[in-house]
């Protein structure tokens, strides 16, 4: 429903008068949900009731008349409790309060969702029906969603008044799209046809032309399923829901109805396509927000693909056939493209255009691939030359000189011995020379499933992102299918921890139907901040992860981008009051264990709290990415201040001393779940700091055990000793370093030294 969704909130968005754009609003949700009656009540503070503001189903004279004092009926219950209701028969209700003004006497069911902007509940949004039914799952979602959007649009109506919305070589710099090393030969990718190249023409054969769109829609969506096929089978399995993103687009029946009222004007299906995918990049391209701006490409590779199937109808398609490895090179890498090379045959990834979340960066750390994202280089001069992708650094070398040819191939060599070397060690415990156990645990996910491989070589999943199925949908799930998500993970990790972080997008991680367009973004409505302005959203999430948890009791939540105890004190309050409501809804010989709560330190003004936060939660976790992002006031993905990005940074080090001997101060567990977890010399030095907890992906879980299985923790904090007086960059990665090279592991350290 997300094509629904975006059409009506760009119509909201673009009337400049509030009464009209929500008039707008219920005229649309009514058909799109297909149901009776669609209203808006607004909450008139300074008159302590709720108003009947807008309504397609009511009696149109009721609008302004029409009252509902707070606290009283079901609109004035469900801003109390700031929650979702849905009754099959609304007049059975206790608090079923009648408005005679309002005609509503033929309506039964009703479903009505709270409209809350930063904390402040401004009205609630309701649909009802003639039939006596309760509403679906997906309804729900869809009200809530929308209701969600209409709390923004409400707020800057109030505020604003109105609604607005060849012969070169070298190194180019980009971003670290995924880790690794790889060397090989360029191989530049162009599509066969792009949508600029095709010259519109009309004919006067619509039937045979719907025909042809007919064929070519079965034709890719078959193409897009062979794909999901050959990631599931290359043990990618977790790609497999990037595709996803595709197949809605295939399937969307607005998009295609688009596309054949254009064939019913007289164009070829090939036009056609053309029209309708050049009306939606430019939709999405001229779209703030990095996420929405992405759909651009999806559109076109999807549009690419239908009209290669049509001009090259009668020629067939062929897969990709490469005679030898390549490094892929292009300005725009679609998810498609890379699941359709044969995964043999692809050393590396460069692109021009892409960051580390978009959907080729996924699917590139998922296969193991190193890439390299945000290479700002005429891409026709690199056809078949020599590249080294150095998917640690973000470097591109390319045409090495003999020298760094030879490194590279030597630090390769190394990097394919010691894979072997720490597979022997999967199922020994993590455990240092001097017989000091370190818990090594799992950063999750991109799948449902997580990587179940891992589960025996790791303690649990020390960080699982709830936010990545929020970002594979088109509306926020409802709570069961998050229960069914988080279900499955718990289940998978029997006996052992599972920490889930409440729903962290805004900043770089974005949700599709939830655009949040701001000049900052990383300083500004994300993590928890959003979460508690929503508590419809955080109040369904946290019960899911209960409900979820029942009968496993290995569940605990980690709250992120939290700054004061405020913030914290209000999670507790959400989490006692979800813990209580699901406790009593649970059957009696059936009990739900309160989890342990936990935050994120990733923000700097939390370092000036710990002896405060220390009796407000049950541990805490160091997001190292973050935490030196905001020390250091540079944003990791931004390659013109990549270089500055250093974890190591003396700052940062004494960020990490003051945290850890606080929680031991404290008697608090403290555990590392950003990548300096994963890094060989970072988790050296947090062993000799006293961390003993450390959460990353799976791709490092194998070499930190060897590493950690390698060490002692003695000699380890006489290095850091000696380093104190050390105040130059890269000194302690220098000192530590040595420190891998005399163990043999020197290998690990990344790029030529």
């Amino acid at each position: 429903m997300l094509k629904e969704l975006r059409e009506i909130v760009q119509q909201v968005t673009a009337s400049s008068d509030l009464n009209e754009a929500m008039n707008e609003l219920v005229r649309q949700t009514r058909s799109a949900m297909n149901v009776d009656c669609c209203s808006i009540y607004l909450r008139q503070h300074h008159q302590q009731h709720y108003v009947l503001a807008a309504t397609d189903g009511l009696a149109a004279s009721a609008v302004g008349r029409a009252k509902i004092p707070l606290g009283e009926g079901i609109v004035g219950l469900i801003g109390d409790k700031e929650e979702l209701i849905n009754l099959a028969d609304a007049r059975s209700h206790p608090q079923f309060k009648y408005l005679p003004e309002a005609r509503e006497d033929a309506f039964i069911s009703f479903l009505g969702a709270p409209i809350i902007h930063q904390r402040t509940t401004l009205g609630v949004l309701v649909v009802q029906q003639k039939l006596e039914r309760l509403f679906e799952e997906g309804e729900e979602s869809f009200l809530v969603t929308l209701a969600s959007q209409l709390a923004t649009v409400i707020a800057h109506a109030e505020a604003k008044g109105n609604l607005r919305s060849p012969n070169w070589h070298g190194m180019l710099r980009g971003l670290a799209g995924s880790p690794g090393l790889a060397i090989g030969r360029a191989w530049v990718w162009r599509p066969r046809i792009e949508l600029a190249q095709v010259t519109e023409r009309k004919a006067d054969d619509p039937l045979l032309q719907h025909q042809r769109l007919n064929k070519v829609l079965v034709q890719v969506e078959d193409e897009l399923n062979g794909m999901a096929l050959r990631l599931q089978e290359s043990q990618a399995s977790e790609s497999v829901a990037v595709l996803e993103v595709y197949q809605y687009l295939l399937k969307d029946p607005l998009f295609i109805a688009l596309i054949r009222q254009q064939i019913d004007q007289g164009w070829i299906a090939g036009s056609a396509v053309k029209r309708i995918c050049e009306q939606h990049i430019a939709q999405f391209s001229h779209m703030s927000d990095p996420y929405l701006r992405e759909r651009a490409a999806d559109i076109r590779d999807l549009g690419q693909r239908l009209l290669t199937r049509l001009i090259h109808e009668d020629e067939g398609m062929h897969s990709l056939s490469l005679d030898e490895p390549v490094i892929l090179v292009a300005d725009e890498i679609s998810a498609t493209l890379i699941a359709e090379i044969p995964a043999n045959k692809l050393k590396g990834i460069v692109s021009a255009k892409g960051s580390v979340n978009s959907h080729a960066a996924i699917l590139a750390r998922s296969m193991g691939v190193p890439a390299v994202m945000g290479i700002e280089h005429n891409f026709e001069l690199l056809e078949d030359r020599l590249l080294i992708v150095d998917g640690y650094n973000g470097d591109l070398l390319v045409e090495p000189v003999a020298s760094v040819l030879r490194e590279y191939k030597k630090l390769i060599k190394q990097e394919q011995q010691m894979d072997q070397l720490f597979a022997s060690v999967g199922h020994e415990p993590a455990r240092t020379l001097d017989e000091v156990p370190v818990a090594l645990l799992l950063n999750a996910g991109l799948s449902a499933n997580t990587i179940i491989s891992a589960n025996d070589t790791v303690e649990g999943i020390g960080l699982f992102r709830t936010e990545i199925p929020f970002m594979l949908r088109d509306r926020f799930p409802s709570e069961q299918e998050q229960i069914t998500t988080y279900r499955r993970v718990l289940a998978n990790y029997v006996g052992k921890p599972v920490c889930m972080r409440t729903l962290d997008v805004g900043g770089d991680k974005q949700l599709p139907y939830f655009p949040i367009v701001e000049e900052n973004p990383f300083l500004g409505w994300r993590g928890i901040r959003l979460t508690l302005d929503h508590p419809e959203i955080f109040l369904v999430q946290l019960k899911a992860m209960l409900r979820a948890s029942l009968g496993l009791d290995n569940l605990s939540i980690m709250l992120p981008m939290v700054t004061n105890l405020d913030e914290v004190r209000a999670a507790r309050r959400m989490l006692d009051r979800a813990w209580r409501e699901v406790s009593a809804e649970t059957p009696e010989h059936e009990v739900i264990r309160y989890p342990s709560l936990g935050v994120m330190i990733e923000v700097p003004s939390l370092l000036y709290l710990l002896p405060d936060l220390a009796p407000l939660v049950d541990f805490w976790s160091v997001g190292t990415n973050d935490l030196t992002q905001y020390l250091l006031a540079v944003d990791r993905n931004n390659g013109r201040v990549a270089n500055i990005y250093d974890a190591l940074h003396p700052a940062v080090l004494r960020a990490l001393q003051q945290i850890i001997e606080a929680g031991e101060r404290f008697g608090k567990p403290v555990s590392i779940c950003g990548e300096l977890a994963g890094d060989p010399i970072g988790v050296l030095i947090l062993l000799a700091m006293g961390y003993r907890r450390f959460s990353m992906n799976s791709s490092n879980i194998l070499r930190i055990k060897y590493i950690v299985r390698q060490s002692r923790c003695d000699e380890l904090k006489k290095l850091l000793a000696e380093t104190e007086s050390q105040h130059r960059l890269g000194s302690i990665k220098q000192i530590f370093g040595r420190y891998l090279e005399e163990r043999g592991l020197g290998g690990l350290l990344r790029g030529p030294r």
